[in-house]
C-alpha cells in the first residue's frame, strides 16, 4: 500500500538515494497520509543532519479533475517543505520533472 511505498523511498533517501515514487491518484495519499507527514518533517527533526529528498507524483489535472468516479481529490495539504507544481503542457512537464528531481536531490 501507499505506506509500504512511502517507507521505502523514505529509508531509500536516508541512504543517499533519490526514489520516485508513482501513485495513480491523489486520493491514495490519504492513506500513507502519516508516513508523508513523517517525510516531510523529518529534516526539521534531523536538525538536518539526515537527507530525505525524494518525488513523489501523483496524477496530474485533466479538465481541472484528479482520476475518475472515486478517485476525484482536488485538494492536498501540504505541510511545510513540500513543494507542489501542476504544468500545462508536455514541454512544461519535462523542464519541471527535472527540476523536482534536483530539487529531491538537494535533500
Amino acid at each position: 500500500d501507499e505506506t509500504s511505498l512511502l517507507g521505502a523511498a523514505a529509508g531509500l533517501a536516508q541512504r543517499g538515494f533519490l526514489p520516485i515514487v508513482e501513485m495513480p491518484y491523489a486520493k491514495y495519499l490519504d492513506c500513507g497520509a502519516d508516513q508523508f507527514y513523517e517525510i516531510a518533517i523529518h529534516h526539521w527533526l534531523s536538525n538536518g543532519t539526515r537527507p530525505n529528498g525524494m518525488v513523489i507524483r501523483l496524477q496530474g489535472f485533466d479538465r481541472g479533475l484528479f482520476g475518475g468516479n472515486f478517485h476525484t481529490h482536488n485538494e492536498l495539504r501540504l505541510p511545510p517543505g513540500v513543494d507542489a507544481v501542476c504544468f500545462s503542457n508536455g514541454a512544461d512537464y519535462v523542464r519541471g520533472f527535472r527540476h523536482a528531481v534536483r530539487q529531491g536531490g538537494a535533500g
